[in-house]
């Protein structure tokens, strides 16, 4: 519960540039009484749902769930908020001609042809990466997975890291929302299909801030000292992150705001 507290007292506290609503999104692994710390006031919203589809999973069922908004900042609650006016780049940039998604870690190292991203993880093994139960290459079970759900791959594998996104409304509307994976695997590919279900209506995906992080952190993502960022979480061999209950921030922006 820590990092959520931490993260909303941040954003209630922070000039943000631009007005906005707080709606915690909870994936339940448990029942009963749902509540949160009286701490947490500056919540005006908390949902809950199965926990189905990680992050990306909750943050469709928020912005499905408050539909009338023009604009929605997700946000997973170990994200660090690191600057002031962190709302506003958001919605500037997303406002901007032929501009879609927006986000704070582009995987620049998955930027190349789909045959060559498959050949960089060839050898590579990860749980809930399989086709017909039949272990498989990681590029050709991300491909699989949005052929089956209609999304087009495009000519290349970069896209947006699934940290903090923001989008407005149409946008959402669409792209038909966020896919939703039903294991660590098709999660992944629900991330990548994101970035391409917005390329496919002719839109941009691109980093908010040329710096990546430069709003928002994450507790799982450090810089080292030759100035790249890496993923500091456990083996995912060993401990898949699928089974822990997530738990989504969205701030979303007031109608009033353009």
């Amino acid at each position: 519960m820590a990092p959520l507290e931490g993260l909303v007292h941040a954003l209630s506290h922070t000039p943000a540039g631009a007005d906005f609503d707080i709606v915690v999104v909870v994936n339940r692994t448990t029942s009963g009484r749902l509540a949160l710390p009286v701490s947490i006031g500056a919540v005006t919203t908390v949902v809950d749902r199965p926990n189905q589809g990680m992050n990306i999973g909750a943050w469709d069922h928020g912005w499905r769930h408050f539909p009338e908004y023009d604009g929605y900042l997700f946000l997973q609650d170990e994200c660090e908020l690191k600057s002031e006016c962190w709302l506003k780049p958001f919605v500037d940039a997303a406002s901007a001609p032929g501009t879609g998604l927006i986000g704070e870690s582009w995987n620049d190292g998955w930027d190349r042809s789909w045959d060559a991203m498959k050949i960089a993880v060839e050898g590579q093994r990860m749980p809930g990466h399989d086709i017909d139960g039949i272990a498989a290459n990681r590029v050709d079970v991300y491909r699989e997975f949005m052929s089956r759900r209609g999304v087009a791959t495009g000519q290349k594998a970069g896209h947006l890291r699934s940290l903090v996104w923001f989008a407005n409304r149409h946008t959402l509307v669409a792209m038909n929302g966020f896919l939703q994976g039903d294991n660590f695997g098709e999660c992944i590919a629900a991330e990548i299909a994101a970035t391409k279900s917005v390329e496919a209506l002719g839109l941009r995906a691109q980093q908010v801030d040329v710096q990546p992080f430069r709003y928002f952190g994450h507790r799982e993502w450090r810089q080292g000292p030759d100035g790249r960022w890496r993923h500091g979480a456990q083996n995912v061999l060993t401990k898949p992150r699928l089974s822990r209950s997530w738990r989504a921030v969205i701030a979303r922006v007031r109608a009033s705001i353009q």
